[in-house]
């Protein structure tokens, strides 16, 4: 268990307070502070904890302040740990703006471990190292290592979820939801990581009992919404799908852009399978895009429901014209896979021919370079995935069902869940019809 305590309205952290003679005695005794899961942190003082446990909350409940921990973290260049969050923090935007805002914080985290950290905190900073480098199995290997050993690091477990999200390792991302239970049970959000991996697995019934709870426990738990959802559209309970995330959606207001985005987007599916298009595009507009148009996460959301309204035979109007133009940014970056197949998909919805062909090109050279673990995803899922749905965009059935059918076996591996992916067997599915 943890010393994690949240207020009755469940909207902030309670922190651990340190007072200035706390922290003098620790660092003239040469103890280490610790947060608040009881875990020591290398060069902090009562600030650090404090910013850091701030974080936890922030980062484990989707706040909208997680950028409060980079000018704390400005003004501690000698904690190794808190520099290595701040850069994970800005690599998880999913941008090459992310990475490069990551490395004045990559730079100072390995200066200051060579000043000496704990065994966790250097297995944390080699996850980071991995992930700058785009070594995602690598960086999902350090967090599944430093887990095993340390499951109290909640926030090390979702990490380690995030990476095997991306890389479409369902059986990891259970282990690390069960991990969060070891250490975790009954405090917030610990059962919305495991009600999601439960999901992913197949284990409906047992992830919608997870997710549930985790609701009790933390009301605004955002991750326990969606897990729940995913669950209700997988089972065809369209109605009680919507009723569900009525219920949620009062708590979103005060989330990150992600997970309000990425809620009301599970919400548009659900008016989408109960064939309401006119409620799908009031929530695509006052919902879904302009928030942030830079984040790919809400480039890839407006893209995929977009996409999918087309298919259901509605009308969209000139709404791929400000998505695409963000698209174009992105197209030489070819961070995930997942990520690429929405920009190609986009950029041929277009019409834009010569345009999408250089993105498929500069795809397939980029593909032929790859020598790691990610290799054969780029090159054999990937890339044929791609010319794919550039072939639907195109209204070329056959191209595209001769594309697609190979890999359909092995889309799982391009990252996303379930019902993200899904837009690509709908679209094999209707070019297949189509013949």
């Amino acid at each position: 268990m943890t010393n994690l305590t949240l207020t009755a309205d469940l909207k902030r952290y309670e922190a651990p307070s340190i007072s200035q003679s706390d922290t003098t005695r620790i660092q003239r005794s040469g103890l280490v502070a610790r947060d608040c899961f009881d875990m020591p942190i290398t060069g902090a003082d009562d600030i650090v904890i404090d910013a850091y446990n701030d974080y936890v909350f922030q980062f484990l409940g989707y706040g909208s302040n997680l950028r409060a921990l980079f000018p704390v973290t400005d003004q501690y260049p000698d904690c190794a740990l808190i520099n290595a969050h701040a850069a994970v923090l800005h690599m998880a935007f999913e941008g090459l703006e992310g990475w490069q805002a990551a490395k004045p914080y990559l730079d100072a985290m390995r200066l200051a471990r060579k000043g000496g950290v704990t065994e966790r905190e250097g297995l944390f900073c080699d996850a980071v190292e991995a992930w700058y480098v785009r070594d995602f199995y690598s960086s999902l290997d350090f967090l599944n290592l430093l887990t095993v050993r340390w499951p109290a690091d909640l926030c090390a477990i979702k990490w380690g979820q995030y990476h095997a999200f991306n890389l479409g390792d369902q059986e990891a991302l259970l282990r690390f939801g069960q991990r969060a239970i070891l250490a975790h049970k009954g405090t917030p959000y610990a059962h919305g990581l495991v009600a999601f991996g439960l999901e992913q697995n197949h284990r409906l019934d047992e992830a919608e009992e997870e997710g549930k709870y985790a609701v009790e426990v933390a009301l605004d738990d955002a991750w326990a919404h969606h897990a729940v959802a995913h669950v209700l559209e997988t089972k065809g309970r369209i109605s009680e799908g919507i009723r569900w995330m009525k219920h949620c959606s009062h708590t979103w207001d005060q989330k990150g852009v992600f997970i309000r985005d990425h809620n009301w987007w599970h919400t548009a599916l659900f008016y989408l399978g109960a064939d309401e298009h006119e409620k799908v595009i009031e929530i695509y507009d006052e919902r879904l895009w302009g928030a942030w148009p830079e984040f790919p996460q809400e480039q890839i959301g407006a893209v995929s429901l977009l996409w999918r309204l087309e298919m259901f035979g509605a009308k969209v109007g000139e709404r791929w014209n400000p998505v695409v133009d963000q698209v174009r940014a992105r197209a030489e970056e070819h961070i995930l896979p997942f990520h690429d197949l929405h920009y190609v998909y986009a950029l041929a919805r277009a019409g834009n021919h010569q345009e999408a062909d250089q993105f498929l090109d500069d795809l397939g050279e980029f593909a032929e370079k790859q020598t790691d673990r990610s290799a054969p995803t780029w090159q054999n899922v990937c890339v044929p995935l791609a010319h794919g749905v550039a072939a639907f965009a195109r209204n070329q059935p056959e191209k595209t069902v001769n594309y697609i059918q190979p890999i359909l076996g092995d889309i799982q591996y391009i990252g996303g869940s379930h019902a993200q992916r899904q837009v690509f067997i709908d679209t094999y599915e209707a070019a297949r019809s189509s013949l």
